[in-house]
């Protein structure tokens, strides 16, 4: 597992899941993504419904067969939590994004005996997401190595972390796959060495984004830089961090992607001058 993943809203109208924005984000996206993360924070997933979640794998799981959707499965509740994931599963989809439990102060030994359950129940390949912001738990290299070692399901680390230096020795001294999670630092995190992004940007400007990658990748660093420079720096910078979720949805209502903006309780949708701020974003970058 390589490449853009991204982490993607979940559209609302009237209350409830509209699928035809999310028809309308995969044929906006699909051509230039290698998958998708639905349900996690991006998606609202703490104010989604189990049976929501489930349905939204279900059918991402018909709708991008050949891509990679990975299911978020933040929660408190690990039972709740294995149902998602076992029904995801039943589905096809065959990896989820797992942070740390949040409320509970944690201990590395209570995230092994979590995330090694879940596996176990699921099935499910997992892909740690290290966000040390919202889980208020901070992980070293070596204790994300430990960690890895003792729940063998996990194969990768999406890291939210700014310490570029981790994701130098995750992959080094690991031998883990590691995708860059914060918008704000996303050429740094591929200058560090990252095997993809699992973060918004690419369902923003998808072409730009990929051949930003591509280039890279191909080793015309320079180049790579320029485009990210021209296009998705300005933007990244308007819109957040903080408030990723609201402004993306005002953004793809303002394209006509979603039918509305709407974000459920407790988010609330972003005001008109964050809205004007965004644009603002996203149309210095549509000219570069």
């Amino acid at each position: 597992m390589k490449g853009n993943i991204p982490v993607i809203p979940t559209p609302f109208t009237n209350g409830k899941i509209d699928y035809s924005g999310f028809d309308n984000l995969i044929d906006y996206t699909s051509e230039y993504l290698e998958g998708y993360v639905i349900g996690g924070s991006t998606g609202e997933s703490p104010a989604l419904s189990a049976a929501e979640r489930i349905e939204i794998a279900q059918y991402f799981a018909k709708a991008v067969p050949d891509k990679h959707v990975v299911i978020g499965l933040g929660h408190t509740n690990l039972q709740e939590a294995a149902g998602i994931g076992k029904a995801a599963a039943d589905a096809g989809i065959r990896s989820a994004l797992v942070p740390s439990p949040y409320y509970f102060p944690n201990s590395l030994e209570m995230v092994k005996e979590y995330v090694g359950s879940l596996a176990e129940q699921t099935g499910l390949q997992i892909i740690f997401y290290d966000n040390p912001v919202t889980t208020n738990t901070f992980y070293t290299a070596q204790q994300l190595i430990e960690l890895a070692a003792a729940v063998p399901a996990i194969k990768a680390i999406k890291m939210t972390d700014h310490n570029m230096g981790k994701i130098r020795a995750l992959k080094k001294d690991g031998g883990l796959a590691v995708f860059g999670g914060d918008d704000i630092i996303c050429y740094r995190a591929i200058e560090a060495g990252v095997d993809g992004n699992m973060i918004i940007a690419p369902i923003i400007y998808p072409k730009e984004f990929k051949e930003g990658w591509d280039l890279y990748q191909e080793g015309r660093r320079e180049e790579s830089f320029a485009v990210f420079a021209r296009t998705i720096l300005p933007f990244i910078h308007m819109f957040g961090p903080g408030d990723e979720i609201p402004t993306t949805k005002a953004l793809y209502h303002h394209l006509g992607l979603f039918k509305s903006a709407e974000t459920r309780l407790p988010l609330l949708p972003s005001d008109e001058q964050r809205v004007r701020e965004t644009l603002l974003g996203y149309q210095y970058g549509r000219k570069g």
